[in-house]
């Protein structure tokens, strides 16, 4: 048998369930029909790196190490990209490789470099992590050459931007940068020998993070372009049927006995602010600043508004913004990007040997700063636990600006999210908001002034319920996922491929998808053939590619 995972980087059935009651996704409601489908829930965070790290070793991060995009290592001053080499863990066509399985894997989150940097089990091709012109960006340079024949150039990523304007041409270029890796998927799957196929398209996450304000018309950055957002939904509708037509020709093609899987990451939705907790715990006296004339004349600007998203607006009216948060890392292009730099509160100001706590990453995580932990920690180790139960009572005590009910809906401590034996890499509380149209952002340059402030860049955000399709060969028809999540995806696939599961992976063979004979044996586990420790640590990228990977992370919106 042959699996082939096909991700749909953020898909959701919020806009595939509608689109397909139409009749305007043929192929993916067959697919549906004639197999099982629902709901895939995500990790937490449901970020890239750590969704599909869990999805290519079925592990949570505590046993795989990796966390979010950076790895900081407990200094709030340091970071550097997280990449394959990162991941303490077999990967899924790793393990498939040790039992003769060739592998096909594109553009997924967290493969680069491929592992094993020599002999490959199949054919690689890297992902949006990979630096430009990487030499190891495909493990076969000849039948890459074959394919930028067939399919043009060949694009890892695309960072277009709509910046409230600009989303006819965001649209065009997604849609051609869809259209390209579905006709990659074709060309690679008849030109290799292959048992699993494993590609992400992460055009349809764009989608997500660009255009959900012209998808939803209701979105506050649709207010008074309504009409002019309205007459886009024709080619919209046509990049969701692009994907559909492409689909249907993969499946097409495949062999008689392949399973398909379809899956996304996580889902997506709008967001409308953003919450900086930096801010929070800075008013509430848990970060300090320097205290020197220059600082508090920072502070003082930045009190009064003179801020990354104050000069980002500015510089968007004046039709400048072609970078988002870029700018300010790095990227001062104009006089008005120097000047911005120049007042900026950041986490340079910080005095961290009477700072507390901080917040650092995509979804809420704080961090005690902890004396022989953080490079200049200021908590005694005796102090944490009265520290913990402190800022999480107040954390629980901010009021959503809206209702006046509480904003956060749960503070989780490590672990209660992670276990394992890099558990101790995660940030001590993580926060979880009632409603995911306002979005945390865990900058310490202090992107904003407010804690509650409306959301600049990207209009729509990660959703914890993805989706999930199967169909094909050893899939039970009219079967539905219970309580499905990403961590199920590895060995649901090496139980299809006739596979051992490692008995240490935290997911499970979704054994109500399958056949009977399937079903029978999902829960068979095999002693784990590798120790993890041994594996790779360490960047696999030059403080050059380190420091543009970044700045493309930035222009995405994650940094």
């Amino acid at each position: 048998m042959k699996v082939m995972v096909l991700g749909l980087d953020g898909a959701t059935w919020d806009i595939l369930e509608p689109l397909a009651a139409e009749g305007l996704l043929p192929n993916l409601e067959r697919l549906r029909k004639a197999g099982a489908s629902g709901e895939l829930g995500s990790v937490f965070p449901p970020l890239s790196p750590v969704a599909w790290t869990g999805v290519m070793t079925g592990k949570n991060s505590g046993k795989h190490g990796v966390f979010e995009f950076l790895e900081h290592d407990h200094n709030p001053l340091s970071g550097r990209v997280n990449s394959s080499r990162a991941i303490r863990s077999d990967l899924l066509w790793e393990i498939a490789g040790r039992h003769g399985k060739k592998t096909i894997a594109g553009g997924v989150p967290m493969s680069y470099p491929p592992r094993p940097a020599r002999d490959f089990p199949g054919f690689y091709l890297g992902d949006f992590l990979s630096p430009e012109n990487a030499a190891d960006f495909t493990s076969d340079p000849a039948l890459f050459a074959e394919l930028e024949r067939a399919v043009g150039p060949y694009r890892a990523w695309s960072t277009t931007i709509h910046d409230g304007g600009n989303e006819a041409a965001v649209l065009e270029d997604l849609i051609a940068f869809l259209d390209q890796h579905l006709k990659t998927i074709e060309f690679l799957m008849g030109r290799c020998d292959w048992d699993l196929l494993m590609f992400d398209l992460m055009a349809t996450d764009r989608f997500g993070h660009e255009l959900w304000h012209a998808w939803d018309l209701t979105h506050a950055a649709a207010r008074g372009r309504e009409a002019e957002l309205k007459a886009l939904r024709p080619r919209l509708i046509e990049f969701w049927q692009t994907l559909d037509r492409g689909i249907g020709a993969i499946v097409a093609k495949a062999p008689a006995d392949t399973a398909v899987l379809l899956m996304s990451d996580h889902g997506f939705g709008p967001i409308e602010h953003y919450v900086n907790f930096n801010v929070w715990l800075l008013e509430q006296g848990y970060i300090q600043l320097q205290d020197s004339f220059y600082v508090k004349q920072k502070h003082w600007f930045y009190r009064h508004g003179v801020t990354p998203q104050w000069i980002y607006g500015l510089m968007s009216r004046l039709g400048l913004a072609g970078h988002r948060v870029a700018r300010f890392r790095g990227k001062q292009e104009s006089k008005l990007d120097r000047l911005g730099e120049k007042v900026f509160l950041s986490r340079e100001h910080i005095d961290w040997s009477r700072t507390r706590a901080y917040a650092q990453g995509n979804f809420g995580q704080i961090f005690l700063n902890l004396e022989g932990r953080q490079p200049k920690g200021s908590v005694a180790a005796a102090d944490a636990r009265a520290l913990l139960d402190e800022i999480k009572a107040g954390l629980l005590q901010i009021p959503h600006p809206k209702t006046g009910e509480p904003l956060v809906e749960h503070v989780y401590e490590r672990d209660e999210l992670y276990h394992g034996p890099y558990a101790d890499k995660a940030p001590d509380l993580t926060i979880v908001l009632k409603d995911w149209t306002y979005r945390t952002i865990g900058l310490h340059d202090f992107t904003t002034h407010k804690l509650i402030s409306p959301a600049f860049g990207p209009t729509g955000d990660h959703r914890m319920q993805g989706v999930l399709v199967a169909s094909g060969a050893g899939v039970q028809p009219h079967t539905a996922p219970r309580g499905a999540n990403l961590l199920d995806i590895a060995p649901t696939v090496l139980h299809l491929l006739g596979v051992p599961v490692p008995a240490d992976m935290d997911g499970r063979v979704l054994s109500e998808l399958l056949v009977p004979e399937l079903a029978a044996h999902a829960d068979a586990r095999a002693e784990v053939e590798h120790d993890d420790s041994a594996q790779p640590v360490g960047s696999a990228y030059s403080a050059q590619d380190d420091a543009a990977i970044q700045d493309r992370l930035a222009d995405l919106g994650y940094l």
